[in-house]
């Protein structure tokens, strides 16, 4: 499951090592292990849940520490120099070059936080600098520009800075040469000097010498401000390259939204749907945090602006949720799953109750908090339906590793556990892709395996209306069978016939030698009658010792005389039963169509009469045609 927990960054990566991932050490560690061992992945799933109830406990106490931890300034350093200006590809930036102020009540001025008395209250971060309301903060800068006609831009690495006032550049004497200027969140995206989607400001420098800017910064949630310094035409492409990759992320989204919204039209089913929402959810939450939603969709709306950084990660939240529950197969079925992915979506619409209510922060939070917790308990599931025989589910396991790493990079460089910018800058764009191509597969596996349980259970309902025609002990059609297939059969083109047999001696061998012997022969009249009878005729066993065989497109009546005294003479034939030869014989009555009737029923009622004929006058076979009237035995033609 993916979630974007912040937005966009831009700069180069420091030169710091990346000293605090542990934490997300362990979560790679558990999603590598996921995949590589899937025995042991079977045999500890409630080791997993376990594990997931206690990250949801860690989360929930990082989410309680957060505000605390964002606010301390750390360690510093020694006063700053002044940064000496020089073009760098990349950027220069300023880690470890900038003097912070807190200004707890955010009534201090540009004046009062220059004059001496807050000389001693400057401090001077060796660190990533971060900023989290409601304290406002102030950032000095002295640059040194050692050539005349400097044309800088300071870029601020974030789009989410609630408000943020640019000061200078100004002259040692305190002289300022240019007013200031101001932008952020609550104000529209016009405030946004030269319109970048970030704070960027322009400082001109027309002469050599030492200069100071002033940056007053304020942030609802947890975000870094370490600014960074360009010159204008490396920043020009670094902006192009940054929207190149851009576009082909949303490009690649709303490609992903159309398909499954046609997916969804063409085949019902609501996994391809959620897959949409997530898709567009999540294209919506980069384009907050990118700063493209506030330039191309309400750009004179703060409001919007502001509160869409907590809102659309919720519902995208929301869509990972009911993705999970439709792709695992869930509804219903796990009282324990379900209890989760309610729990799961009460909680994102909590935090979207808490975003519209101007509750960011802790919308924020709730929000990190969820996805967290939520990945490691989805991972879990998917797990647990794995081991249930869900193939599909182990796409899912890769698929939601991916976005997860990347959503643990983001809060622990957010958090502070991490300093590696190049994770904070890209990692979502990264797992967002890496996850699509995964879950593109993993619908491709699902629909393959609704496609082989859906032909399973094709084959097993004919086999089962098979078994309902079929006669147990013969293999031969039922009653049922007769009358299913025997009307169908009649309906053809053509002359057909109806032949009904009765074995005579046969209730002496199920008297003396029991039942079993008595089986045997049926067993063995029912071959005989199959391997003596073409493919396109029927031959059912009606109950007891009748047997009925439909002849489909019969011969005329000589060489149909033929056809039944072969059949009765396969039957006369001695039988073999283990050391005794067992022999019976067959009464038969043949009815014709039109001539007897165009129904089974009036066939078999004519074919009954004409057998009852020639079982009493001791002849073989009598044609019904020939047959004399006699009465009814209704009682051996009641069909099923």
């Amino acid at each position: 499951m993916s979630a974007i927990l912040q937005p966009k960054h831009s700069g180069p990566r420091p030169a710091r090592r990346c000293v605090g991932v542990r934490p997300l050490g362990w979560l790679f560690a558990l999603g590598a292990g996921l995949l590589a061992r899937s025995n042991a992945l079977l045999a500890h799933t409630a080791a997993l849940l376990a594990l997931a109830a206690g990250l949801l406990a860690l989360a929930a106490g990082l989410l309680i520490g957060t505000p605390v931890l964002a606010q301390t300034p750390g360690a510093s350093g020694p006063p700053t120099a002044a940064v000496v200006l020089e073009r760098l590809p990349h950027g220069l930036h300023l880690q470890g070059r900038v003097a912070l102020l807190a200004d707890p009540t955010g009534a201090l001025t540009l004046e009062q936080v220059r004059q001496p008395v807050h000389a001693a209250s400057w401090l001077y971060p060796v660190q990533l600098l971060r900023a989290h309301g409601p304290t406002v903060w102030w950032l000095r800068i002295r640059v040194a520009q050692p050539s005349p006609g400097g044309h800088w831009l300071l870029e601020l690495p974030t789009t989410a800075l609630r408000d943020v006032t640019f000061y200078g550049p100004l002259t040692p004497a305190g002289e300022r040469l240019a007013g200031p200027l101001t932008t952020g969140l609550i104000h529209p995206f016009a405030s946004r000097v030269l319109g970048s989607e970030r704070a960027v400001f322009p400082v001109a420098l027309p002469q050599p010498g030492t200069y100071t800017l002033y940056l007053r910064v304020q942030s609802s949630i947890p975000q870094h401000m370490t600014p960074t310094l360009w010159d204008a035409r490396d920043h020009h492409l670094s902006r192009q390259h940054q929207r190149l990759f851009d576009g082909f992320i949303y490009g690649m989204l709303l490609t992903l939204l159309a398909a499954m919204v046609a997916l969804h039209l063409a085949l019902r089913d609501p996994v391809f749907l959620a897959f949409g929402f997530m898709a567009g959810f999540a294209g919506l939450s980069l384009m907050s945090f990118n700063g493209h939603a506030a330039q191309y969709l309400w750009p004179a709306s703060p409001w919007w602006i502001e509160h869409s950084y907590v809102i659309f990660p919720a519902l995208w939240l929301a869509a990972c949720a009911a993705f999970a529950r439709s792709f695992l197969h869930i509804q219903g079925k796990h009282r324990l799953a379900n209890g989760f992915f309610l729990g799961f979506v009460f909680l994102c619409a909590l935090a979207l109750l808490l975003g519209v209510l101007g509750y960011t922060v802790w919308a924020q939070h709730l929000n990190e908090a969820v996805a967290l917790s939520g990945s490691v308990c989805l991972t879990a599931i998917a797990a647990r339906q794995w081991q249930r025989g869900y193939g599909p589910a182990r796409w899912y396991l890769a698929g939601s590793l991916l976005p997860f790493m990347a959503v643990g990079t983001v809060v622990a460089v957010n958090w502070g556990w991490s300093e590696q910018l190049f994770w904070l800058h890209n990692s979502l764009e990264i797992g967002i892709v890496a996850q699509s191509l995964v879950f593109a597969a993993a619908l491709s596996a699902r629909i393959r395996f609704v496609w082989q349980q859906n032909t399973q259970l094709k084959q097993r309902s004919m086999h089962l209306a098979q078994a309902a025609l079929t006669d147990t002990l013969t293999g031969l059609s039922n009653r049922r069978g007769l009358d299913e297939m025997g009307n169908a059969l009649l309906r053809r083109p053509g002359r057909h016939a109806l032949v009904l047999f009765d074995l005579d001696r046969f209730k002496p061998i199920n008297d003396t030698l029991g039942h079993e012997a008595g089986d045997w022969v049926l067993r063995e009249i029912g071959h005989r009658l199959r391997l003596h009878s073409r493919e396109r005729d029927l031959v059912a066993r009606l109950g007891g010792d009748e047997f009925v065989v439909l002849i489909s497109q019969c011969p005329a009546r000589p060489e149909l005389d033929a056809v039944v005294e072969r059949l009765r003479a396969a039957l006369d034939a001695p039988i073999d039963y283990g050391a005794q030869c067992l022999q019976v014989s067959a009464s038969a009555g043949v009815a014709l169509t039109p001539d007897d009737g165009s129904e089974l029923y009036s066939l078999l009622r004519a074919a009954d009469l004409a057998m009852y004929s020639a079982k009493a006058g001791l002849r073989g076979q009598v044609f019904a045609a020939d047959a004399p009237a006699g009465p009814n035995r209704t009682t051996l033609l009641q069909l099923a």
